[in-house]
């Protein structure tokens, strides 16, 4: 065994599988990576904050959908349950909200640590480092385009040479669709996950069993099948023809944001590949309109995930904010540019 394969084998004795100590070189590419980052966000008018490793449990647990993600928990000296950061956005919210009083910039990023569960990699628990952005107070489309920008300069900086397709969804029009089906908590739960795995035998052998109607077939069917934006006005029109007026009026509303959504992209962000598909679902209950997660080819996981949440700031403070963001992991990041170079 040589040298280096020695050095290879020690480490994994003694590391975790999704865990990594990264030596001097690494760490310091790390760095000056995170500085351009922290120089583009600033420029851009976001104040830098610092999360905390842990937080209650139950902060997690009441905004994750039950079984998507596990929890590792401990005790503080009081009983109370404590879990290392599943979800990043859900702190930031939660301590921004804490100093409401504070007359403090709104746009904030962060560079933070989290715990999270890799079902679809060998490791199937990883640490990732984190990097985010958030606005407290705003989540109009022109808001989201202007974060999208932000996020396509920072990809630029970081791996120029490896393009991205972004894929939206939207928890508002999801949400509609489910009470046009009016299919209790459990069908519903297993309907989210047949959707996201795009298993259309099951899909349809679980429409069968509640005796679904043909249009509301025809309806979950249409939903597998992810949209380049230029075709919107066929979906909707698709859709139209298939409900019954009082169920299209239910849609009517988000298909009509959506579409005037995707042309202003067209007119600002046309360049980056976009695709809509009408049965994204994320294992998180506070977003309440766009929802967006980018690949690169090759990865089955999206490397950056984004939306709209604008009822999570009032869940702890009882004020109405309106709230988007986007986070990507700088872990995946550099597995790009190791790649590519």
């Amino acid at each position: 065994m040589n040298q280096k394969n020695k050095l290879i084998s020690s480490e994994q004795k003694w590391i975790p599988d999704g865990f990594h100590f990264l030596g001097p070189e690494e760490s310091k590419n790390r760095r000056i990576l995170l500085q351009s980052f922290s120089e583009l966000f600033e420029k851009e008018g976001y104040s830098e904050i610092s999360l905390p490793s842990f937080d209650y449990s139950n902060s997690f647990r009441s905004h994750l959908d039950h079984g998507f993600e596990s929890l590792l928990v401990t005790k503080d000296w009081d009983g109370n349950e404590l879990s290392p950061g599943v979800d990043l956005t859900l702190q930031v919210v939660k301590g921004m909200a804490a100093r409401s009083h504070w007359e403090e910039n709104q746009n904030v990023f962060y560079f933070a640590r989290k715990i999270r569960d890799h079902k679809k990699r060998n490791a199937s628990r990883r640490e990732i480092l984190q990097i985010g952005v958030e606005s407290l107070g705003k989540s109009d489309a022109n808001h989201i385009l202007s974060q999208i920008q932000i996020l396509n300069r920072l990809w630029n900086t970081s791996v120029p040479k490896v393009s991205f397709t972004i894929v939206f969804g939207h928890s508002s029009f999801f949400r509609s669709v489910l009470g046009i089906l009016g299919w209790n908590e459990e069908q519903t739960k297993v309907l989210r996950q047949l959707l996201y795995t795009k298993n259309l035998p099951e899909l349809v052998s679980l429409a069968a069993r509640e005796n679904t109607s043909e249009s509301h077939m025809q309806m979950i069917q249409l939903l597998l099948r992810p949209i380049p934006v230029i075709e919107m006005p066929r979906f909707q029109d698709s859709l139209q023809k298939i409900l019954e007026p009082k169920e299209w009026d239910v849609l009517k509303g988000d298909l009509e944001s959506i579409t005037s959504f995707f042309a202003e992209w067209s007119k600002v962000l046309g360049e980056i590949p976009c695709i809509w598909d009408p049965s994204l679902v994320r294992d998180l209950s506070y977003y309440t309109g766009f929802m967006f997660q980018g690949y690169v080819e090759g990865d089955p996981e999206p490397v950056f995930a984004g939306g709209v949440y604008n009822e999570l700031y009032e869940s702890f403070t009882g004020i109405k904010k309106d709230a988007c963001g986007f986070a990507l992991h700088l872990d995946s990041i550099e597995e790009i540019v190791n790649k590519v170079k």
